[in-house]
């Protein structure tokens, strides 16, 4: 891939990253921001993905969140911060949001599942969850590699469960 190119897929994780946090750190959820930007849920959501939303959408959003317009563009890489003169907003913090996906998924594994199964399926879910959180702020290659791999047999261990007549590695 082109550096220019990675620069900009790089500033697209970045934004849609950002947003996604930044929704679950407000107390509020995606349809509230959507009803308020004036745009439909999967609007919203092609935004979480690294689409940059329309000016007057992206007003609408630094209103939202009660930030500046002009670093909103920055953090979605639309502006350089050379030439801004700003910094881009940081990633809120999202433990909030991996407590909540962990209680979610131990609340369904501890209600009474009719089917071993199901409970196999959930446990896994939350084994790769915490495996994830075991991986924030890595960045040497190595761990990087490493989270990969362990994200990868996490998948493939959930694809067995959920389907356990399919053959590993398809």
């Amino acid at each position: 891939m082109k550096p220019q190119r990675r620069k900009k897929r790089e500033d697209q994780d970045y934004w849609g990253e950002w947003l996604a946090r930044s929704i679950a750190n407000s107390g509020k959820n995606q349809t509230e921001l959507a009803t308020f930007a004036g745009v439909s849920n999967p609007q919203v959501t092609k935004w979480k993905s690294g689409m940059f939303p329309s000016d007057d959408a992206a007003q609408k959003i630094a209103d939202f969140f009660e930030v500046d317009r002009l670093r909103l563009a920055v953090t979605a890489g639309r502006v350089s911060e050379q030439i801004a003169g700003v910094e881009r907003l940081p990633l809120p913090d999202d433990s909030a949001q991996r407590k909540a996906e962990r209680d979610i998924i131990e609340s369904f594994v501890n209600k009474k599942l009719t089917r071993e199964r199901d409970k196999e399926v959930l446990l896994a879910a939350l084994e790769a969850l915490k495996a994830r959180d075991t991986m924030d702020g890595a960045t040497s290659e190595e761990t990087l590699a490493e989270a990969l791999k362990r994200t990868e047999r996490a998948v493939e261990a959930l694809g067995q469960l959920l389907n356990p007549d399919r053959e590993s590695g398809t």
